[in-house]
């Protein structure tokens, strides 16, 4: 078994202890190449992009509002990584800060009042997160409610009602919560079933439909789930068929602990493992009855991830080469349209390699993650209409 395999059949594990790990010291396995740009064709009859650089060391912008604020993380002046929020492109990041008594922060939600949730992460035991709430960006964060005490926990999403989509775990547990508002008492939604004892949540659009995911006692079996409200019994989405049998939300890099994959119209995005967990697919579902709808990508990366779609249909994600080493930031325009590598859509000669696309809104623009000359860098795409001069924007 390659560790790649490995670290696909431990995904609870890597969630818990090395995903925040990674966040917390900066480091994904993508982030760390020191690969030069590659200089791809540019298809001349597709939406460009301007490439806005937010900012780095270890920089991820996970999620875009509509009116372009966007939240993630990035390595401060001083070395601590905490959450950031960029009022617009345009503007430098600001420091959301972290708890009393803890060592960094992650931002991994936020919602059209400007409202963000993620986490706070203590020091040396980065793996005992707290979900954090911060009503703006000149708010301290808050610490949200975790039951049973001595439980740690996440929080990813955040709907304009206030509604927190998020995990608490322990050592040896796993469970989705919706906290109805950042004062009350988290909701532990039902599991699939006695079968799949553990799951997360991630979404949770204007409706109060909430987007997540359930597993097995042994953290291999999972499945893509939908709840109608945070007092719905969960649907088990359909897998595609064929090898690939089991479902997920998320990514595969260092975001893993977010997913902005419902929209408002209850379409989900995620991605499928094969049985023996040697590739994925991503899919789309047009809601929790539809069938899953396998979204292409290329010879070259064939393993696919789909993290966020728009009200309008465009999905983003990401798409890794057959050994799960090397990724690229990916864009469907629809359902029905075959993956597009960003990094075709970008100047050739801008030092760009997009690794990772998180969120898209309904004005086209994309966050994510890349490498700008060969150093971890958040970034957001601005669509452009017709030909774009090769041109970099400055870091903020």
């Amino acid at each position: 078994m390659n560790p790649f395999t490995q670290f696909k059949k431990t995904r609870i594990v890597v969630r818990l202890i090395f995903g925040v790990v990674s966040l917390a010291v900066g480091a994904t396995a993508f982030s760390q190449r020191s690969l030069a740009p590659r200089h791809l064709p540019q298809p001349a009859s597709q939406m460009q992009y301007r490439v806005v650089d937010l900012g780095g060391p270890n920089g991820t912008a996970n999620v875009i509002t509509d009116s372009g604020r966007i939240v993630g993380s990035i390595a401060f002046p001083g070395g601590n990584r905490d959450a950031a929020f960029w009022p617009n492109p345009q503007n430098p990041a600001i420091d959301l800060g972290t708890l009393p008594g803890f060592a960094g922060s992650r931002g991994l939600g936020i919602n059209s009042r400007g409202q963000m949730v993620g986490a706070a992460l203590p020091f040396p035991q980065f793996s005992e997160a707290q979900p954090a709430f911060w009503a703006s960006s000149q708010s301290a964060p808050v610490e949200l409610s975790v039951v049973p005490s001595g439980f740690f926990g996440f929080a990813s999403g955040i709907n304009t009602e206030g509604q927190i989509a998020g995990t608490i775990y322990s050592a040896d547990t796993l469970s989705a919560v919706v906290w109805p508002d950042s004062n009350a008492a988290p909701i532990y939604l039902t599991q699939l079933g006695n079968n799949f004892p553990s799951g997360s949540a991630f979404s949770v659009n204007a409706a109060g439909n909430i987007f997540g995911d359930g597993y097995d006692a042994n953290f291999i079996e999972s499945h893509a789930l939908f709840w109608a409200s945070s007092t719905s019994a969960p649907v088990a989405l359909a897998s595609p068929g064929g090898d690939f049998i089991y479902t997920d939300v998320g990514g595969l890099s260092s975001s893993f602990l977010t997913a902005d994959g419902l929209n408002n119209a209850g379409e989900m995005v995620g991605f499928a493992w094969k049985a023996d967990f040697s590739e994925t697919r991503a899919v789309f579902w047009a809601g929790s009855s539809s069938p899953a709808v396998i979204l292409s990508t290329s010879d070259e990366f064939p393993n696919g991830t789909a993290e966020s779609l728009s009200e309008n249909g465009q999905i983003v994600g990401a798409a890794f080469d057959a050994d799960f080493f090397d990724a690229h930031a990916y864009l469907w325009p629809d359902s029905n349209s075959p993956g597009i590598d960003l990094n075709t859509l970008i100047p050739s000669d801008s030092g760009w390699e997009l690794l990772d696309a998180h969120s898209v809104n309904n004005r086209g623009e994309i966050t994510g993650e890349g490498l700008l000359n060969g150093s971890g860098h958040a970034y957001v795409l601005i669509p452009v209409r017709g030909p774009l001069s090769p041109r970099r924007e400055p870091a903020l």
